[in-house]
């Protein structure tokens, strides 16, 4: 009776299309904001560039063990497993297959005949032109001349990858709580991960072709008479005197371990002073990442095969929380936090793809927020108002890109990013008659981003500093979630277990993910210093425009025997069908430099975006026993 073991094991194998934002351009040809630029038609069905499919079973071990009637011992250890791919159109030397690529958009011919042929066969879907043209990618591929280096066969110069994030994750949590007889309660823990991915693509689909050249295609063009600077396996180079060929399941271009180790210990006391309840925590721990290279890369020989330095941090949190009871109907909260953690692996190196460099100015995290709220409940009448304040200093975030400009691929690394949070918010439930009440929030906020960070620009091909120095953004918003929404609703709910909702949702302050790379010095041009309205136009940060949604749900269970619940909900989402409501997308960092008359100045590349869908309803039945 004290003691309390279960194994928990769950796997859900799973597979989706994947939608890609494109530009408005494209979306207003079409005349869809759906549109979906990965998939076009193979032998009479559509067939979709980006799938994700992946297995990622969890094992899971609890134990429990009751010391006393007071004292409690908990015991947990997780290991999660399998594969998660995700498939890509790469090519190599031959014409983008994609077809929202700039060049083949109309915009990219301004009143020229070219442009408005263009025009016309995107809007009539002329030869298919709107969407992946599946049978000339295979004719390519079959018509390449075969080559004796290689073997028999055609080599394919269009395909399918799929890229690999494929973790091995084990955690192991032990929990001790005591509950001492003036009721304060002492809760600690020790908590330990360990997690291994490995990142990875591998040969999906050849495409009609017999198998793929793994060769670094960027530095072969950049460093072209070099040949071993364009071969991502040495180790397969030097012992055959060729690049590996890669057929459907090899793997290519890259092959490495992300490792990351963190260990936690933490302490919780929580007593009562009266009507003043009080927690106070503390926790303290370690954190390391490092990368192993599987492959040694030629570019960078003595640098990408192996571990790379260990990158160690000291993890720690204080909080303290404070509940104040006036009365039954009023109490008040307030919270207060402090802590640092490791930067995520993928921040923490500038191109784990190819190397083990470590992203300059990388540091730990570090966040501190408090909170205030005030509760009133009188019957079944509930109010609340809060007030938040958050700050993050210290992120980092690294972005691949190709650079137009500099006319290579280059990594974009950011450090010291800091941003700012605060807001209110407000809710209130009020019952009306006999089970149906009346529900509204509104939430405020102002999340910003509160200083200049530094960035260096690095060509992926010789780590060389292209540009370096300071992003503006400060005082820009932090994108990607609206920064004021209210919700307003009626809720039903019976005696004989009828559940109904009618819900109105508003949205504003969303904006768009912006490029650093157009907010710094290196694209500053005379022209730009001369015309405020210029340089506004390249640095100024897009607002989405506000929206509402209308949501309605209804369910209802029966009990059967009193051990049995048979029951279903019904939900409807967007019920007015809007279909013009952007929930996110970004500007490309990508730029075009024109030179005309002896003035520099740079054309950025039009944003993409994502559409909220229209109506849509999910239906759910369960039996419970």
């Amino acid at each position: 009776p004290q003691h309390r073991l279960s194994l928990t094991v769950l796997g859900a194998p799973t597979e989706r299309g994947a939608q890609q934002a494109s530009t408005q351009e494209a979306y207003d040809l079409v005349g869809n904001n759906y549109y979906n630029p990965n998939w076009g038609w193979q032998n009479g069905k559509r067939r979709n560039a980006r799938v994700r499919d992946y297995h990622e079973p969890l094992a899971m071990l609890n134990y429990t063990f009751d010391i006393t009637d007071r004292t409690q011992l908990n015991v947990a250890t997780s290991l999660r497993f399998g594969q998660n791919g995700y498939s890509a159109l790469t090519w190599y030397g031959g014409p983008d297959p994609r077809p929202d690529y700039y060049r083949y958009l109309p915009s990219y011919y301004p009143n020229t005949t070219t442009g408005a042929w263009l025009q016309e066969a995107w809007m009539a879907n002329t030869n298919n032109i709107r969407y992946i043209n599946w049978d000339n990618l295979y004719m390519i591929n079959r018509n390449q001349p075969e080559n004796e280096l290689y073997g028999e066969g055609h080599r394919s110069i269009n395909m399918i990858e799929e890229r690999h994030t494929d973790q091995l994750d084990w955690n192991f949590y032990t929990q001790f709580s005591h509950l001492f007889k003036d009721n304060s309660k002492l809760n600690g823990g020790l908590n330990v991960r360990r997690n291994r991915t490995e990142y990875y693509s591998e040969v999906k689909d050849l495409l009609g072709g017999d198998y793929w050249v793994d060769i670094d295609k960027f530095a072969e063009r950049d460093l072209g008479i070099d040949i071993i600077s364009y071969q991502n396996n040495m180790d397969y180079y030097e012992q055959y005197g060729r690049a590996p060929i890669a057929r459907v399941g090899d793997k290519y271009s890259y092959d490495y371990y992300a490792n990351v180790f963190n260990g936690r210990g933490w302490l919780q006391y929580d007593f009562s002073l009266n009507n003043l309840q009080i927690g106070l925590g503390a926790e303290l721990g370690y954190a390391a990442l490092w990368r192993h290279g599987i492959w040694r890369k030629g570019l960078f020989y003595e640098n990408s095969k192996g571990d790379s330095d260990l990158l160690d941090y000291l993890t720690y949190k204080v909080k303290a929380n404070f509940r104040y009871i006036l009365s039954s109907a009023h109490n008040f909260e307030a919270n207060i936090v402090y802590m640092q953690d490791a930067p995520s692996f993928q921040s923490a190196f500038v191109s784990p793809r190819t190397r083990n460099d470590v992203t300059p100015g990388v540091k730990a995290e570090k966040v501190f927020g408090v909170d205030a709220s005030y509760n009133f409940r009188m019957g079944d009448f509930r109010a609340r108002v809060s007030g938040y304040y958050t700050t993050f200093t210290d992120q980092t975030k690294v972005i691949s890109y190709y650079d137009d400009v500099e006319a290579t691929f280059s990594n974009f690394a950011m450090s010291g990013i800091n941003k700012q949070h605060f807001g209110l918010e407000v809710a209130a439930s009020v019952p009306l008659y006999e089970g149906l009440s009346l529900k509204g929030a509104l939430s405020w906020g102002q999340y910003i981003y509160s200083n200049n960070p530094n960035y260096v620009q690095i060509q992926d091909n010789s780590a060389a500093v292209i540009n370096q120095g300071k992003v503006y953004w400060k005082n820009k918003r932090v994108e990607s979630t609206p920064q004021t929404a209210a919700n307003i609703g009626l809720s039903y709910r019976s005696r004989n277990n009828i559940f109904a909702s009618l819900d109105l949702n508003y949205y504003n302050n969303m904006y768009l993910s912006m490029s650093p790379l157009y907010r710094t010095d290196a694209v500053l041009t005379k022209p730009m210093l001369e015309n405020p309205e210029m340089l506004e136009a390249i640095r100024g940060q897009e607002k989405f425009d506000a929206a509402y949604v209308l949501n309605a749900s209804i369910g209802k269970n029966w009990y059967i025997n009193r051990a049995y619940t048979l029951g279903f909900s019904l939900s409807v989402d967007n019920l007015l069908n809007n279909q013009n409501i952007k929930t996110g997308g970004y500007e490309q960092i990508r730029l075009l430099k024109n030179k005309e008359a002896s003035t520099l100045t740079y054309q950025p590349f039009d944003s993409k975006y994502f559409y909220m869908f229209g109506t849509n309803y999910y239906l759910n039945l369960y039996f419970r026993f």
